[in-house]
């Protein structure tokens, strides 16, 4: 319910009749929520919450650090061991080119200002306090998002055969395959839209003389007709074994994932002690940098 009335002081109290409010030549429209009434009659106002409070941040990742190896026998012959994330050799037709794209983590930290927006009216701030706000975080990080790499220390090792069609497969329990996929980390490079920020995996290849890696952001290869976060059935009938391990998270690009409100944060009425929780709900990027906008909203 929203009152119009004529108010000389916006702190005084006014009793549910509203009595003789005079109206004033300064006729002040204000909106209000009316809420309860106490057991003398006298109204309270509810809180207002902002609109939606939006929050400019920084997009960094963290190097991926981990002594793993691969190695591959194909036919009785070892085209030897590298390690998978200090100077691969990459198969030329690999998606991502440079292993230094790829990282363990992203963080979204807060830049310190923002905007928020109440009864029409948008306001710019800074820092974590605003009017009769304050921002808290769940973490030191606005936001975190880490991807599945293969440990330190991890050996993986694919012995190779011919079948009975004369190809070679990949020896795994229960059978014969074309290939399995690897958890490589994320995507990430300075300018790219947050939506190509996503998980990698790898499989191994030869040149005939020694082992080497193709890797790929996974929607990639789903856009091919292959799924990499399970086993999957593509159009020549070869069968890959993806990466089960993938969680929710791990298989939704950081866009996508901000947008669907995976990020909170907590915000205090300083006045009331209150506290609501504010969700992600949209991401601007600022095109040829790592700068986003993040909106919330009330959840």
């Amino acid at each position: 319910m929203r009152i119009t009335r004529g108010i000389r002081a916006l702190s005084e109290v006014y009793d549910r009749d509203f009595g003789d409010v005079p109206d004033t030549e300064e006729n002040i429209s204000v909106g209000v929520m009316l809420e309860t009434e106490d057991e003398s009659g006298v109204v309270k106002l509810a809180d207002l919450w902002p609109d939606f409070i939006s929050l400019n941040a920084v997009m960094s990742p963290t190097a991926i650090v981990s002594g793993a190896t691969v190695e591959r026998l194909e036919c009785g012959k070892n085209l030897g061991k590298i390690n998978l994330y200090h100077g691969p050799k990459i198969d030329p037709q690999s998606h991502i080119s440079n292993v230094s794209s790829c990282c363990s983590k992203i963080t979204v930290d807060f830049e310190n200002t923002g905007r928020y927006g109440l009864d029409g009216v948008v306001v710019n701030f800074c820092g974590k306090s605003f009017d009769d706000y304050e921002i808290k975080f769940p973490s030191k990080h606005l936001f975190e998002k880490t991807f599945l790499v293969c440990k330190d220390g991890a050996s993986l090792m694919e012995k190779y055969v011919l079948d009975s069609q004369n190809g070679v497969q990949l020896e795994e329990v229960g059978g014969m395959v074309r290939g399995r996929f690897y958890p490589y980390g994320g995507f990430f490079e300075c300018g790219i839209h947050p939506q190509q920020m996503e998980s990698c995996v790898f499989r191994t290849t030869q040149d005939g003389k020694s082992v080497q890696l193709r890797i790929s952001p996974i929607r990639t290869l789903q856009n091919l007709g292959i799924d990499p976060t399970g086993d999957q059935l593509v159009e020549n009938k070869h069968k890959f074994v993806g990466v089960k391990e993938f969680t929710p998270s791990q298989k939704t690009n950081l866009y996508d994932e901000l947008k669907s409100g995976a990020c909170k944060i907590e915000v205090l009425d300083r006045n009331t002690g209150e506290t609501r929780v504010f969700g992600s709900h949209s991401v601007v990027h600022a095109a040829r940098t790592n700068l986003i906008t993040i909106n919330f909203i009330k959840e």
